[in-house]
């Protein structure tokens, strides 16, 4: 059982409208896997936790789980912490699996990336 995590941008104070981007998921027994996201002619796109920690920074933007309950940045982060130490990693599995494709890298933390949707 894993819980998934979202980050919340350009919230509208008056009628509750939000952007939202997939940040990734907390699974039992392994590390977090993050959602990363290749760089488009407007945008730099996310590649490392460092990318996501620069977003965080933005007061106006918030970080929620699967179940609607707001997260702040430092608890987000211990949770990412407490599965630092896990025995599996999806990048370092997706090497052993071809048929799961190629877009898998670990930042330079060592933090597991997917380019590719998932939940």
């Amino acid at each position: 059982m894993g819980t998934n995590y979202y980050h919340r941008f350009n919230i509208c104070d008056h009628c509750g409208r939000y952007d939202e981007r997939h940040i990734g998921k907390a699974s039992g027994g392994w590390t977090f896997s993050f959602q990363g996201y290749h760089a488009t002619e407007d945008w730099r796109g996310i590649h490392s936790l460092e990318d996501w920690k620069d977003l965080f920074s933005d007061p106006t933007s918030k970080i929620f789980d699967e179940y609607g309950d707001e997260i702040n940045v430092l608890d987000f982060l211990a949770v990412v912490a407490a599965h630092r130490g896990c025995e599996r990693n999806h990048t370092i599995e997706a090497r052993k699996h071809p048929d799961w494709g190629q877009d898998y890298w670990l930042d330079a933390e060592g933090h597991s990336f997917s380019g590719g949707e998932f939940s």
